[in-house]
């Protein structure tokens, strides 16, 4: 009934933005971008200064707390979405089922600041039809004065004299992600055997677990309430800012390194401003606010240059290069492998 309630609740979202979206245009004659963000993400000062800069377009930014909504909302039949920010995986998929507009770089006169990070992005290394907006990793937050010692590995999340310390993410893909990456394996394995070895894995660590959460788990690492987390950087980030006894590490096993791209939808009808509005927001100066704003960090080494030196310390947001090299993307899962996926949680949620 629950997974019921959240489809209905996405599809009357979507529903919602394809009724109020009928118009490209304001009174003003205005040509309207309707773009789709994650909330937080975004310094609230850059859609003014970018309809300063531009007064013919105005931004219409409505914001979604998941891929798969992002999804829903941008494929409904009749969206007047244009633009969207989905991570790597998902604009694998929209580009799988050819969603999405080519990006016209001889266009873009800031497209130069994120080319060479463009060619890591292996799921689109030409920037054909995204480019990078920010970037991080998921890994492991955790409080140096509860634990007694550095931490370097996910063994930590597994070690019985952490019981009731631990905090978990309650996400398929991250939860049972992190349970592959500590037996070897591939985030991304097609595996059956895999996939139910690292189900017990994460049955066996379940008496240890304090709680299961997603954004809420920052507040209980800030507060001293927990000992170690899995978390995004950015989140991090922000948490160690607000707690100094805690410490973000990429584990030595490896981690999910994600990407968070700007798209234009096939279906827009604006694609010249929605081009000039994602061209913007790759302006170093513009990059760096929004990097500083939301903690995550920018593709752009220019930008990286006029971000607060105090920020770039911070190891959830500018990790040693080094500590990459064992990251991995994820890559979107054909139905029947994601429902192998779902299998394995379900095993856990219900232990």
């Amino acid at each position: 009934m629950r997974k019921l309630c959240s489809i209905l609740l996405i599809c009357l979202l979507a529903a919602g933005i394809c009724a109020g979206c009928a118009s490209t245009e304001t009174a003003g004659g205005r040509t309207i971008v309707h773009f789709l963000n994650w909330g937080d993400y975004i310094d609230p000062a850059v859609i003014p200064m970018f309809e300063e800069e531009n007064p013919d377009i105005k931004i219409n930014m409505t914001t979604v707390p998941s891929n798969e909504e992002m999804y829903v909302i941008a494929t409904t039949e009749g969206t007047q979405i244009d633009v969207v920010v989905p991570s790597e995986y998902m604009i694998q998929r929209l580009m799988l089922e050819d969603r999405l507009a080519e990006l016209d770089h001889s266009k873009m006169e800031n497209y130069g600041y994120v080319e060479d990070f463009v060619e890591t992005c292996t799921y689109d290394p030409n920037g054909q039809y995204s480019v990078p907006y920010t970037w991080g990793t998921f890994g492991l937050l955790y409080n140096i004065e509860m634990t007694g010692e550095e931490i370097d590995s996910w063994d930590a999340l597994f070690d019985p004299k952490y019981e009731k310390q631990i905090l978990m993410y309650d996400s398929i893909r991250d939860s049972v992600g992190l349970a592959l990456i500590k037996l070897g394996y591939s985030i991304n394995t097609k595996n059956q055997q895999e996939l139910d070895e690292a189900a017990e894995l994460l049955v066996e660590q379940k008496p240890l677990v304090l709680a299961y959460g997603t954004d809420d788990l920052r507040m209980t690492m800030i507060n001293g309430s927990a000992a170690l987390a899995p978390m995004y950087a950015g989140d991090a980030a922000y948490s160690m800012m607000d707690n100094p006894d805690l410490r973000y590490v990429i584990p030595e096993e490896g981690a999910n390194i994600f990407v968070d791209g700007m798209c234009i939808l096939k279906t827009t009808d604006v694609y010249d401003a929605a081009l000039r509005f994602v061209d913007f927001m790759m302006r170093p100066d513009i990059a760096a606010l929004n990097a500083e704003y939301n903690c995550y960090s920018t593709p752009e080494d220019d930008a990286l240059a006029l971000v607060d030196p105090e920020l770039l310390e911070n190891t959830a947001f500018n990790p040693p290069k080094e500590d990459l090299a064992h990251c991995e993307y994820y890559e979107h899962l054909e139905k029947d492998i994601l429902r192998m996926y779902e299998d394995a949680w379900m095993k856990v949620k219900i232990a």
